[in-house]
């Protein structure tokens, strides 16, 4: 047995609770927490679950970073600083500051899935 779509938007909002920052990452893989980059770490305000525990964020507008400096992944934190780290996505498309430090994230999707 499965777990059904209601218990899965359970277990999306428990985690959309549980990591309620985001920051960039300069390389790595989303399973290290490592690479932070200096832009601040921002509210996540995930949605809430829906379709088995589907949870999207964004847009968010990061500011601080380094001058063209690389983007390659978003991390999940439990705090605006230090905190535990929950894991991350890796972007697509353009995977750099612009020359102010400012990098824009437009949306990020993390799905649950019923089989």
């Amino acid at each position: 047995m499965a777990f059904n779509d209601a218990a899965l938007n359970v277990g999306g909002d428990a985690m959309a609770a549980a990591y309620p920052w985001i920051a960039l990452h300069s390389s790595g893989t989303v399973a290290e927490s490592t690479n932070e980059t200096s832009a601040a770490r921002l509210p996540a305000n995930w949605s809430a679950a829906t379709d088995g525990g589907d949870i999207t964020s964004g847009p968010h507008n990061f500011t601080g970073g380094a001058a063209s400096g690389a983007v390659v992944r978003v991390g999940y934190w439990s705090a605006q600083t230090n905190g535990t780290y929950g894991g991350g996505s890796l972007l697509t498309g353009d995977q750099t500051f612009n020359a102010l430090g400012e990098y824009t994230v437009s949306t990020i999707t993390e799905t649950g899935s019923a089989s």
